[in-house]
């Protein structure tokens, strides 16, 4: 496997402990990345000192200097060639890669300070985004991509969405909408180490080679689609409509039944990735009363019928079709 030509990667790793596991992983990547040919700029914030705190500092021009507005400050700094040299150096980073990769421990469900410092300071107004860039307007124009590498205190089953925890959905959202997408980088599925603390030295390493397998065919991986800006009105209200579905089975499940299933859970998968199928949900497949339940995006109640069609388990299911009312 090998990236495409002259690909460029930005890696921006946030953790203090050069022997964590999560370093581990950031080296990992560093090293598959740079042996399948792509170019590949680190910013290893703790090592550089980067300091997360936006100020004047940000700047060597000053539009006002009696009241500090960063969003007015930035937009003037791209006019004039005005931001510090460590931003200044950042920012060209982050507009010739192709690939961004934020490694860090997940804190307090979210980025490391450091790191959200990193943001708030290089996505800079103006340079960045702004002016109608945003989303597939954006800086990444759809094309660039990202991923989040992380570690975790707790185990997978409590970011399940049963656990205690919040849901990894949930927890990653601010960062792969909020920040890659509004930033127009396609958001590839996060590879996650799982409470590394907690496992074995073996398992640890079975995880290295995992990440080091999924590096190998990055460049091939479908990216997820998220709500493109379009589909918003000038109030923010997205033109495309919500649908429930009820799936009920037509009778008793037999082995043509469950010979579909994986196939079912695949194609539901893909589903959500293209941004079609907002949830799923359902009871286990061996009760008689069974039901499953679908939340759709899309413009019409045909084109929810078209995907239930294409369903591996459609001839065995009944589906009933509601328009959800906007709140």
């Amino acid at each position: 496997m090998h990236a495409p030509d002259e690909s460029k990667a930005l890696l921006v790793h946030a953790h203090h402990e050069p022997l964590s596991f999560c370093s581990a992983l950031f080296r990992q990547t560093t090293r598959t990345l740079a042996e399948l040919g792509y170019h590949v700029d680190v910013s290893d914030l703790y090592a550089m000192g980067w300091n997360p705190v936006s100020d004047r500092r940000n700047f060597s021009s000053v539009l006002n200097s009696s009241y500090l507005k960063q969003q007015t400050e930035e937009q003037h700094a791209s006019k004039v060639n005005g931001f510090g040299p460590d931003i200044e150096a950042e920012i060209r980073k982050l507009e010739v890669c192709d690939l961004l990769i934020f490694s860090f421990p997940l804190w307090w469900y979210g980025l490391p300070a450091i790191l959200k410092g990193w943001v708030d300071r290089v996505f800079a107004m103006g340079r960045v985004y702004g002016g109608g860039r945003m989303y597939e307007n954006g800086l990444g124009k759809a094309q660039k991509r990202a991923m989040v590498i992380m570690t975790t205190g707790g185990g997978a089953a409590s970011f399940g969405g049963y656990g205690m925890n919040l849901s990894l959905e949930s927890v990653l959202k601010p960062i792969e909408h909020g920040i890659f997408w509004f930033n127009g980088f396609l958001p590839l599925e996060p590879f996650v180490a799982w409470h590394p603390a907690r496992i074995s030295q073996e398992e640890r390493q079975t995880c290295l080679a995992q990440l080091d397998v999924r590096l190998q065919c990055l460049h091939r991986e479908t990216h997820r689609q998220f709500p493109l800006r379009r589909d918003f009105v000038a109030n923010g209200t997205d033109q495309k409509k919500r649908f429930m579905v009820v799936v009920t089975r037509k009778g008793p499940p037999d082995e043509r039944y469950f010979a579909r299933v994986r196939d079912e859970v695949r194609c539901l998968a893909r589903l959500k990735r293209e941004g079609f199928l907002l949830a799923s949900h359902a009871g286990p497949r061996e009760t008689e009363s069974w039901k499953g339940f679908l939340v759709f995006r899309e413009a019409n109640l045909d084109q929810v019928k078209l995907h239930l069609s294409e369903l591996p388990l459609a001839p065995f299911v009944e589906f009933e079709i509601t328009e959800l009312a906007q709140d």
